[in-house]
């Protein structure tokens, strides 16, 4: 009995070359990352934004950045309203906040906040 032996057209050879070449590069750019990138400990940097006003209060933009190659979960930052006439404290948690990236979020005071008056720290995060 005869095997009919079917070759391949272009557009398969195509296929073949070019997912070579993507695994290729990805296994390449991985290694790269275990060998030259730096690993070090998440660091949290908290930078307040503009005050807006809403229906029920006043609302402050919060951009937490991971300065840091490691993730950072469950990351809880207080900020707080330090007036002449009370203290209104804030906070917000972002689940998720993996390395050398940033979240985003908004925090809701009832009184405005001025210029120096809003302070901000992170309480805390896990590693996983």
């Amino acid at each position: 009995m005869k095997k009919n032996k079917e070759e391949k057209n272009w557009l398969e050879w195509l296929v073949t070359i070019v997912s070579a070449i993507l695994v290729f590069f990805t296994f390449g750019f991985l290694v790269y990352q275990l060998i030259f990138v730096e690993n070090t400990p998440a660091d949290i940097e908290v930078v307040l934004g503009e005050v807006t006003q809403k229906d029920n209060g006043y609302a402050v933009a919060i951009t937490a950045k991971n300065k840091g190659s490691e993730t950072a979960e469950n990351v809880i930052i207080e900020i707080v309203l330090q007036s002449v006439e009370s203290e209104e404290k804030a906070q917000i948690t972002f689940t998720y906040l993996p390395g050398k990236s940033s979240g985003n979020g908004w925090v809701i005071f009832t009184l405005k906040p001025k210029d120096g008056e809003l302070k901000s720290h992170v309480l805390g995060y896990e590693i996983p």
